[in-house]
């Protein structure tokens, strides 16, 4: 598979996917918007709803209230009678004409007051037995003759005689709190169903008392989804789609809890979502054409700029495969401004770079055979030259000998260590020497400058044999003593102790020179620090510069550290890598 087609199918992929991805939650977003603006629209019609019901059903307790204060009228119906014409008196000249005022005014069908006053049975006054069936509990107290609560009661329920109307019961103990005193007012719910042909046609309604009972509703369909509907209404507050009759609803659900008297009555609204799936089915069939165009203006956008690449692509492979090392040339400029203009650059700057690389590797060859030509001139003329150092040691021991004949033997010491010194510095080539013959190399030198300074001069050398045989660079630690008789030494007329002492540490050697001279300020030691880790040639520490840059090339952690305090001397320390050892130890 060649790279166009990768690039198509890839890229196509990923198109797919990503406007696929879009178009679906274009999709859900919109009708998520569209259900909740339809939610929003059924719960103010429900609200508006909830609160006509309320108020119409708020005037009937007011009767129900005003009766429940009137303590003349509950006096009268507990009073005891002897005969049924006193009763029947009372009932026309007081209590009737009340009862009527009441029940005309306010378009109730029925309204009577139910007493175990048996004395007192007489029109709307009927007695407590007729109520057995509502399922009160303190009517069945009442007759049963048990002990009655002191409460009051107030309850909405169907009217058991004429499923049209609303009941409201009422107990009325205000004078008596355990009298057994009800009042049943009876109005007809088509006073709820006009307040529900307001809010439309398009909506569904149900009105449902505290006990499940349906006091209006104007929702289609069979008794079994009409008691699945009110069983889910009793569980939630609604807010959610169910199904009707294969049909889907929005449902929405209020409680009236504005007061105690008619906490529990619930008022339901279901919202047909049909418009709602026709308006969906328009923005998917949008939605799926939108994603055919873009995939139809990928296809040949894709094809078209695929093309393009590839073509460029095979351009410069043809340029680079007639590129060989026998005609290593550029293959001229490649237009553009994108990765394929940069590789075929990038391919270009290399070659420029290969033809650089062989001429400095034809050049670097030429300086090797230079310079080994002028290696065997220096070899020839230090042969030449062996014959200086000889003359020198000849002429030191001759000297020398004169000195012993005429008995001058400090003299001759000195002159003898003189030629020694010669002979240990110039005698072996190399970069590195057995520590044991560094040492000697030290202790030559100490001696030489004890002779100079005889009062002055002390000096110890501690060093364990198994060390000796470890390499060293040569004359490293005879450039520590010889800073150590210049700045310490020499300032000071006291006399000096030096002590050169030597450790492993780490896989690596550690040589130490101590003295207790004039001393070193710790800004000096810093500053000569300094000048030694930044390859400072000062001319008064040269040695020191070499032999640090020589030991750093092995590592930051190796090289010569100075540490010292003014008066009380000076210390350096030399932190060498393990170079190989000479036998074994």
């Amino acid at each position: 598979m060649n790279i166009r087609t990768k690039l198509f199918w890839t890229n196509g992929a990923v198109v797919v996917i990503l406007t696929a991805s879009l178009t679906f939650c274009l999709e859900n977003y919109a009708r998520s918007s569209m259900l909740d603006t339809l939610q929003e629209s059924a719960g103010h019609s429900l609200s508006q709803l909830a609160e006509n019901v309320d108020s119409a059903l708020r005037s009937y307790e007011q009767v129900a209230d005003y009766l429940y204060m009137d303590d003349l009228l509950q006096d009268r119906l507990l009073k005891k009678f002897d005969t049924y014409p006193e009763a029947h008196e009372e009932y026309f000249e007081s209590v009737k004409p009340q009862l009527y005022s009441i029940s005309s005014s306010t378009e109730i069908r029925d309204i009577a007051i139910y007493t175990d006053n048996s004395s007192f049975h007489v029109g709307s006054i009927r007695p407590l037995e007729e109520m057995s069936g509502l399922g009160l509990s303190q009517v069945q107290s009442c007759l049963e003759g048990g002990e009655v609560g002191t409460e009051s009661l107030r309850t909405w329920s169907v009217s058991r005689d004429h499923p049209e109307r609303l009941a409201l019961t009422q107990r009325l103990n205000h004078l008596n709190s355990r009298s057994c005193l009800f009042l049943h007012i009876e109005m007809d719910a088509s006073k709820v169903t006009d307040l529900i042909k307001m809010e439309g046609e398009r909506s569904r309604f149900l009105v449902l008392l505290p006990d499940g009972a349906s006091v209006m509703d104007s929702v289609e369909g069979s008794a079994e989804s009409k008691a699945e509907l009110i069983a889910s209404l009793a569980s939630a507050e609604g807010g959610r789609i169910v199904n009707l009759e294969g049909e889907d609803y929005l449902l929405n659900a209020q409680r009236l809890s504005s007061r105690n008297s008619v906490d529990g009555l619930q008022v339901a609204s279901l919202l047909p979502l049909a418009e709602l799936e026709a308006k969906t089915s328009v923005i998917r069939q949008m939605a799926i054409l939108f994603f055919l165009l873009m995939l139809a203006a990928f296809a040949i956008v894709n094809f078209i700029v695929s093309g393009r690449i590839t073509r460029r692509l095979r351009q410069l492979s043809s340029k680079m495969r007639r590129t060989d090392m026998d005609s290593l040339q550029p293959i001229g400029h490649v237009r553009g401004n994108d990765e394929v203009s940069h590789l075929g650059h990038m391919f270009n700057d290399m070659v420029n770079r290969m033809q650089r690389l062989l001429g400095e590797v034809y050049e670097s060859e030429l300086r090797e055979k230079e310079l080994q030509l002028r290696t065997k001139e220096a070899e020839l003329y230090a042969l030449q030259t062996q014959i200086n150092p000889h003359y020198l040691y000849n002429t030191l021991n001759s000297i020398r000998g004169n000195l012993l004949e005429n008995g001058d033997r400090p003299n001759a010491e000195i002159v003898g260590l003189l030629a020694k010194s010669f002979r240990q510095m110039l005698g072996k080539s190399g970069g590195t020497i057995p520590l044991a013959e560094e040492l000697g190399i030290v202790e030559t030198y100490l001696r030489i400058q004890a002779f100079r300074y005889p009062d002055r001069l002390r000096y110890r050398i501690d060093v364990d044999e198994k060390l000796l045989r470890l390499r060293v660079p040569k004359l490293s630690l005879q450039i520590l003593v010889e800073n150590a008789i210049v700045h310490g030494l020499e300032p000071k007329e006291s006399p000096t102790t030096i002590v050169v002492s030597a450790e492993m540490e780490d896989e690596a050697i550690l040589l130490r020179v101590e003295d207790d001279g004039a001393g070193l300020e710790p800004a000096r030691a810093a500053q000569i620090q300094a000048k030694l880790s930044e390859s400072s040639e000062d001319g008064n520490h040269i040695g020191l510069v070499n032999v640090h840059q020589r030991l750093q090339s092995f590592g930051s952690e190796y090289g010569i550290r100075l540490a010292g305090k003014p008066g009380e001397g000076a210390e350096a320390s030399m932190r060498i890598p393990l170079y190989e050892r000479i036998g074994t130890t």
